[in-house]
């Protein structure tokens, strides 16, 4: 943005139309922000944010609606409870197979046998809960054979992308 400096020697009427022009070209910028920033309902809009960091504060909880991902390469911090939605079954009709695409956080099992598929998403937790005792096949489970629960026992799980790794069991 170019404004026209007004030396302490110019006459102020002379510099009238510089003053004037300088305001317009001030508004003019003003103007193009506000299509992005609105200061009335404090939200900031179509933009793409690349930063090295980002800092959010105030009372408002931080919410990404226009994405199903939030990807992070660093720490992250939750002063708070990390929620994990989804459950897959009940504790009276469970299911008889894990199968991928893993999309909800917990299942309920109720099978003798239950086949686990292989994981595929690095990262990924899942917790299964026996609805009644059961065996965890331990085929895609790292070192580990198969995985016995009894009525209401949990195995938690967490994926490097190839294989399930145990994380709890009780």
């Amino acid at each position: 943005m170019a404004v026209t400096e007004i030396l302490g020697t110019d006459s102020l009427s002379s510099s009238r139309v510089t003053l004037n022009q300088n305001f317009i070209t001030l508004e003019d910028e003003i103007n193009d922000i506000k299509t992005y920033l609105d200061p009335t309902a404090l939200t900031l809009t179509g933009l793409s944010v690349t930063a090295t960091a980002l800092s959010v504060s105030g009372t408002s909880a931080l919410s990404v609606t226009t994405a199903s991902t939030i990807t992070t390469t660093g720490d992250c911090e939750f002063g708070a409870a990390v929620i994990k939605t989804g459950i897959t079954g009940t504790s009276s009709s469970g299911v008889a197979a894990l199968t991928s695409p893993f999309a909800s956080s917990s299942y309920f099992v109720d099978a003798a046998l239950v086949t686990l598929d292989a994981s595929t998403t690095t990262g990924q937790e899942i917790s299964i809960i026996a609805a009644v005792a059961g065996v965890i096949d331990g085929t895609n489970i790292a070192g580990s054979g198969n995985v016995t629960l009894a009525q209401y026992g949990t195995l938690t799980l967490r994926s490097d992308g190839t294989s399930w790794y145990i994380i709890g069991k009780s």
